[in-house]
């Protein structure tokens, strides 16, 4: 027993202690005719005996000798480890029973050949273990992977962050073939018969992807392309096939899940070298795939597909026929594309059917492709009867005012490459409406960069909603740098017309600026910046408006009516109240944050033109706080600053010199004229203007040097009084002649007290032939008074003065005037005949 063990020890060391490196040409010889391929072995050669392996280090395998190649290129091996038969190792001869390869980097493509070739050997295992495999920029990591020579195997791989297992076996006989594989994500299984080189049978392949998984095992067989297009869900595919010497063919091809049902053929031509693949989808739900798949689709992901090239070999018919599409909760009943790869190249013709009257969607063009990769050059057209539904469908966030039917034609160049996409040549043409441009996107491993000009004439902006615009939450998640030109002629923005727009876009960083801002035309002259940022130190989108310029129209900011009036049909003026309607015209502010600056040498709002316009003014917390505003109005000068929100205001206010009829008409006085000074503060609260004028409150001062009222004669009514001489005649002043000239109020002075929406008035006053004072009650909401002027002269020849009341009831604009008749006759007339 002893001596058999010494043998034992002996024969090892002699074994592991031999120099096999003299038989590394040897050993290179009969790994080339295991792998079919050229094999640089860099490394030593150890071997042992009790367990018998051989150990090759630093292993390098070339497939496609003939061409001189990196070593990066090749496939590298850190161990091989070839368990011979023990004879093998007495003889110093090499007959493998199995091989592990360990530590491997390889592409793709050589792992197919390594495994296409010893999957033929019936006596060879081949074991691949703690391996990469390298797809395009990611890898595939190998923990296992068995190929048993009873033509079973298994294996565990991880791509990304998932692993992923599964086994299977193929099963050929002189009469059969069936193959099995199974794991978590897909089922497939084959059946056939066979008969020399003829093989019949069925093909069933069940996909769970649930997960998105298959999205990335679909790139192991460089079919990038299908992860975008797989649901996420359980997928049945079913075929028939057929091969012979002459091809194959796969009819009554299947494609059955909750979200596609498609069925097909797929014929090749081994002789002609030419395929023709034939699918017809009766339900295709877009909306389901998106909605349900963990997998975003992305511009950029659909470009890397051209970084491959088309085989020249390549000749293949693709037709696609589709109906029932679900796509943006709307159904498209037709839809059809051709694609022949010949020469290495791919026509390209499209038709889709879109939502509306007549729309049609076409594209042609070719896929060009050298060794390299790919890139598509074409022509896109759309053309239709409604604009309108266009419109809705690609870009939901506008919406069309109008319910009229437009026919349109949109034409462009398009180009496709990894990384870059460009619409050139652009030019749409809806009625009246015109545009012209050009616009690239390109791709880096950074960021992306939009890249455009454009051109619009007769556009009429009021015939587009864009309020879904206001709410920008979507820069926070856009990743795209934006730099487009702008230019837009004859423009017409809340019925002003604009003759031109210009600014340069600008998109970066979660900011979204309009830069180098210029606008003409009927009352502008304006030049500026807007920018909108989603900046971490604010919850809200912060908007950045700083304007500057000789003329700006504000109209274009279209502002609710304030005063509600009622006329009779000959237009006289019965009511006049604040509106009743709830506060909107402040919604939007409730989506953003904002800094507000314009200067302008003219600011005009409704028919009055404001001078010097200075606005400085911010909106946080749906709050618009404004710092400062001044203009000059006419001779006036005026101030003020404060807040409001939606249910409350307060403003602190200076007016100098302002022209009373300014005011006065909005109420429907159109008899009063002179300057006016005003200052004070006002506060109030509500949901409404009227709600507001219920419940103002604060202090005003007024004053003024000059007041003139026409229509209201009080110096003749004085004058009159004085020498009237019967009752009779006190009446006929008080109620006909006072209203035959106009009164000058002079050097007028006092100040109102507001509460619940009462202001409450004193003023003192002089007039030519008295001096007065006013107390009034003024109802803000609906405008009514109630008021007495007390008028105080010295009749002649009398050395102390008397008075006169004079009552002013009813609304503002046609209030009425009253005397105690029996009290000024009882005054002025001393002796009754």
């Amino acid at each position: 027993m002893l001596s058999i063990l010494l043998v034992l020890v002996l024969t090892n060391v002699a074994v592991t202690f031999k120099d096999w490196s003299r038989y590394k040409e040897y050993i290179t010889q009969k790994l080339e005719k295991e792998y079919d391929a050229k094999i640089h072995i860099m490394g030593k050669i150890e071997a042992s005996f009790i367990l018998p392996k051989l150990a090759i280090h630093n292993v390098y395998i070339q497939y496609n000798g003939h061409e001189e190649q990196k070593l990066s290129h090749l496939v590298s091996v850190g161990q091989v480890e070839i368990r011979p038969s023990l004879l093998s190792l007495f003889l110093f001869s090499l007959q493998p029973k199995s091989i592990t390869l360990l530590d491997m980097k390889s592409n793709r493509q050589n792992l197919f050949n390594i495994i296409n070739k010893k999957s033929s050997n019936n006596i060879i295992n081949i074991l691949i273990k703690d391996s990469h495999i390298s797809i395009e920029d990611d890898y595939i990591n190998i923990k296992e992977i068995k190929i048993k020579k009873n033509k079973r195997f298994s294996g565990k791989v991880k791509i990304n962050d998932s692993h992923y297992d599964f086994l299977g076996k193929i099963n050929i006989t002189k009469k059969s073939i069936d193959v099995n594989v199974e794991s978590k994500l897909i089922s497939l299984l084959f059946q056939g018969s066979k008969e020399r080189e003829k093989v019949n049978g069925n093909l069933v392949l069940t996909v769970n992807n649930h997960s998105d998984s298959i999205s990335d095992l679909v790139k192991v067989i460089n079919l990038g392309l299908l992860s975008h297009l797989i649901p996420s869900e359980s997928i049945k595919i079913s075929s028939n096939i057929d091969m012979d010497d002459a091809g194959f063919m796969m009819t009554d091809l299947k494609v059955e899940s909750n979200s596609i049902q498609a069925h097909g053929a797929i014929h090749n031509d081994r002789k002609s070298s030419h395929a023709n693949v034939s699918i017809k989808f009766s339900k295709i739900d877009l909306d389901f795939i998106r909605d349900n798949s963990q997998k975003k689709v992305d511009v950029k992901d659909l470009l890397e597909c051209f970084k491959r090239s088309i085989p020249e070999d390549l000749s293949l018919d693709f037709n696609i026929d589709a109906s029932n599409i679900h796509y943006q909760k709307k159904i498209l009943d037709n839809f059809r594309t051709a694609v022949k790869f010949v020469d290495s190249k791919a026509t390209v013709n499209t038709l889709l059917k879109l939502p509306g009257i007549n729309n049609i969607f076409y594209l042609s063009g070719e896929v060009s492709s050298n060794n390299v990769l790919s890139e598509f050059n074409g022509n896109l057209q759309v053309e239709g009867n409604d604009f309108e539904s266009f419109i809705s469908y690609f870009f939901p966030f506008v919406k069309i005012n109008e319910d009229k039917k437009n026919q349109f034609t949109l034409h462009s160049k398009v180009h496709f490459a990894p990384r870059v996409m460009s619409i050139s040549d652009i030019t749409l043409l809806n009625h009246e409406e015109f545009l012209q441009g050009s616009m690239k996107v390109s791709y880096t491993k950074k960021h992306s960069l939009i890249d455009g000009r454009f051109i619009i004439q007769n556009l009429n902006a009021d015939k587009y909603n864009f309020s879904s615009l206001y709410k920008v939450q979507w820069l926070k998640k856009f990743n795209h740098d934006v730099n487009i030109k702008t230019s837009i002629n004859d423009l017409i923005l809340h019925d002003k017309k604009i003759k031109s727009l210009d600014f340069l876009l600008n998109i970066e960083k979660n900011r979204l600026v309009a830069n180098r801002i210029q606008v003409h035309g009927e009352g502008f002259d304006i030049t500026g910046n807007v920018r909108i940022s989603m900046d971490q130190g604010h919850t809200k989108p912060l908007l950045d408006i700083d304007l500057i310029g000789k003329k700006f129209n504000g109209n274009i900011i279209k502002l609710p009516d304030f005063i509600e009036k009622t006329n009779t049909s000959k237009s006289k003026i019965t009511q006049v109240q604040w509106s009743t309607k709830r506060f909107d015209f402040l919604k939007n502010i409730e989506n953003f944050d904002a800094d507000v600056r314009i200067n302008t040498e003219v600011f005009t709002i409704r028919q009055s033109n404001l001078k010097d316009f200075h606005l400085d003014a911010l909106i946080r917390n749906n709050t618009i706080t404004v710092r400062q505003v001044n203009y000059v109005l006419e001779e006036g000068k005026v101030s003020f600053q404060g807040y409001i929100r939606s249910d409350s205001m307060y403003t602190k206010f200076f007016i100098s010199g302002l022209e009373v009829s300014t005011m006065s008409k909005a109420v429907g006085i159109s008899n009063a004229r002179g300057q006016i000074n005003l200052s004070g503060i006002v506060k109030t609260h509500g949901k409404s203007l009227y709600d507001w004028s219920n419940n103002y409150s604060g202090e005003v001062k007024l004053g003024a040097q000059k007041v003139t009222f026409s229509n209201i004669d009080l110096n003749s009514f004085i004058s009159n009084l004085l020498g009237s001489k019967n009752k009779s005649e006190v009446i006929t002043f008080a109620n006909v002649d006072i209203y035959k000239g106009s009164t000058s109020f002079k050097n007028l002075k006092g100040k109102a007290s507001i509460s619940s929406g009462i202001c409450s008035t004193g003023l003192q006053f002089q007039i030519d032939r008295a001096s007065g004072a006013i107390s009034a009650n003024l109802n803000l909401s609906n405008f009514n008074v109630d008021s007495i002027f007390r008028l105080f002269f010295i009749p002649q020849n009398q050395s102390n003065s008397v008075y006169i009341d004079m009552h002013l009831d009813g609304p503002v604009w046609n209030p009425k005037v009253s005397f105690d008749i029996d009290k000024i006759f009882a005054l002025f007339i001393k002796d009754i005949t």
